[in-house]
């Protein structure tokens, strides 16, 4: 009966949050046409961020203001991706933060999907799938424009979305990501954010080259992924990178991704996978049990967290000690290479 009665306030809401029919026609859009310039004989290197742990805001705010300490103590520049879970909670518990990414010269903002959004990979609670495309195109815009309720995985009337990360930085989020599913989501999500300024995509499973493009956007490149909170032996940063060059040609240029998520420094687990993930006992379908995901919060032991962190700073070490051998790059420095 409580399904029931959910799925009725759902279709009843739905007109009001801009879902539903739509007799206008989806625009075309396309980001300006550009060919990427030639490639330098280097090693093109990506420090990744992916920023998305609500559950303990307080640990997500001081990692990300330590690891852009150590990014403008370097001079290397840095990719922070958000989705809009965590700007919500940096925007009423964290602001200066805010401003901080907005304003430093090594941040590149980028943005991405997470539970409970919908089109989240192939996470399609909504019915996505079924609606024609005019009631598909009002419904991603209307999650790329509202701030999205935790508990029911539907927009609110409040600000938030792609739209929202964007005002607040001044500038288009660069990439999008988070999105593998049906190819009329991908087509119309993507479309959505060409409108709004979005430049690249992602593919996961790495293998992207260079002038790639998908549904319009550019791909971002990436010939080696690194993601380094995996490793296992706790290998240093100089370990992981020699191994990098071994992977990596000599006589043309490679994209290396070196990723992480903000909760890998600090968190045994993923929190909020507890309220979203059916292998962690969430329902996979609303109403979400949000309080799941406090429970099962555990943190690292002080001396793994102090091993991530070095780690950390001896990759970074070693991609300033090398500048003949690695180019240090993000989202940002990927659109100056786009020769207009």
């Amino acid at each position: 009966m409580k399904s029931f009665k959910f799925i009725w306030t759902v279709i009843f809401f739905l007109p009001f949050l801009g879902f539903g029919c739509s007799p206008q026609k989806v625009a075309e859009t396309s980001i300006p046409e550009a060919v990427p310039e030639s490639l330098q004989n280097t090693v093109y290197t990506d420090f990744v961020i992916n920023t998305h742990d609500w559950v303990l805001p307080e640990q997500s705010a001081a990692t990300l203001n330590r690891i852009i300490d150590l990014h403008e103590k370097y001079q290397i520049p840095v990719d922070i991706f958000l989705d809009d879970q965590i700007v919500q909670v940096y925007h009423e518990q964290y602001p200066e933060l805010l401003a901080r990414l907005k304003i430093s010269p090594v941040v590149a903002v980028s943005y991405h999907l997470r539970p409970p959004t919908p089109y989240h990979w192939n996470w399609d609670w909504l019915g996505l799938v079924e609606m024609d495309d005019e009631t598909l195109y009002d419904t991603i815009k209307s999650y790329e424009e509202h701030r999205i309720d935790l508990v029911t995985g539907l927009p609110t009337a409040e600000p938030g979305g792609y739209q929202f990360l964007k005002d607040l930085m001044g500038y288009p989020p660069f990439i999008v990501s988070g999105i593998e599913t049906t190819r009329n989501i991908h087509q119309i999500a993507c479309k959505i954010w060409l409108e709004k300024g979005a430049i690249f995509s992602l593919k996961h499973e790495g293998g992207t080259d260079w002038g790639d493009k998908s549904d319009g956007l550019w791909l971002r490149p990436e010939d080696i992924e690194v993601k380094v909170y995996e490793l296992p032996d706790q290998p240093t940063g100089e370990e992981i990178l020699t191994e990098v060059l071994a992977k990596a040609p000599t006589d043309q240029s490679a994209f290396v991704n070196l990723k992480w998520h903000e909760n890998n420094f600090y968190s045994e687990e993923t929190s909020w996978r507890f309220t979203y993930g059916v292998k962690r006992g969430g329902t996979g379908k609303p109403p979400f049990d949000v309080d799941r995901a406090f429970s099962e919060a555990i943190l690292k032991s002080q001396t793994d967290q102090d091993e991530q962190w070095q780690r950390y700073e001896e990759l970074l070490v070693y991609v300033k000690e090398y500048p003949e051998v690695f180019t240090a790059i993000n989202a940002r420095n990927l659109v100056e290479m786009l020769k207009k």
